[in-house]
């Protein structure tokens, strides 16, 4: 896979003057290794689904619509038996969700430390059906690979891959304050802000589409 990366605009500021939680947020995704993809509907925040933290998935939920997901190769959710998630045909997003799942053992599922928790263990090679539970609140999204046309879940999966950690990518769109998907400016202006690397992966991006 072939991505184009784009250098991140620095924030005309110095880098002393940020806010300190701008600088524990940036500090803690370098950890998780975690970046931007943009493609024609906006930025998806990504990072390897085995390094998942509590503060990651805070912070994740925080700029997003609240929707975690994880993205995984097709064979890996049928070895998991997670079933995708049934629609009719008129509701269907073109998305190919499953059922949401949460690690066994966990409390509620829903805190930061819970989905951590369910997020690592997705991505762990020793787990097995048993130890996820169905429903739950991190939902997969089922993913191909080795296809020439990949989607930007697809392409999460990838970035992940060539990082050399486990095939399973934590993902979530990024909104604006007012809950609006982020377009091509915000999200690399949200880049700067906290620091994180921006890519748009060949193919997934059409300007055309792009929100002004």
């Amino acid at each position: 896979m072939t991505i184009a990366d784009h250098p991140v605009r620095q924030a005309p500021v110095l880098t002393s003057i940020f806010q300190p939680s701008c600088r524990r947020a940036a500090e803690s995704f370098a950890r998780v290794r975690a970046r931007i993809l943009l493609d024609s509907d906006g930025a998806v925040l990504t990072f390897p689904a085995q390094l998942a933290t509590a503060e990651a998935v805070h912070f994740a939920v925080r700029y997003s619509s609240g929707l975690i997901h994880a993205a995984v190769p097709s064979a890996r959710l049928d070895e998991l038996r997670i079933p995708d998630q049934p629609a009719l045909a008129s509701e269907h997003s073109g998305i190919p969700f499953t059922v949401a799942v949460d690690a066994v053992g966990v409390g509620t599922g829903i805190s930061g430390t819970d989905r951590a928790a369910t997020l690592r263990t997705l991505a762990a090679a020793d787990t097995t059906y048993r130890d996820l539970r169905r429903p739950g609140h991190v939902i997969p999204i089922r993913c191909r690979t080795g296809f020439d046309d990949p989607t930007i879940w697809d392409t999460c999966i990838d970035v992940v891959s060539a990082m050399g950690y486990r095939p399973v990518a934590v993902a979530c769109r990024l909104v604006t304050e007012l809950g609006e998907t982020r377009n091509d400016h915000d999200a690399r202006q949200f880049a700067s802000e906290h620091e994180l690397a921006i890519s748009v992966p060949v193919g997934c991006y059409d300007p055309r589409r792009q929100a002004v």
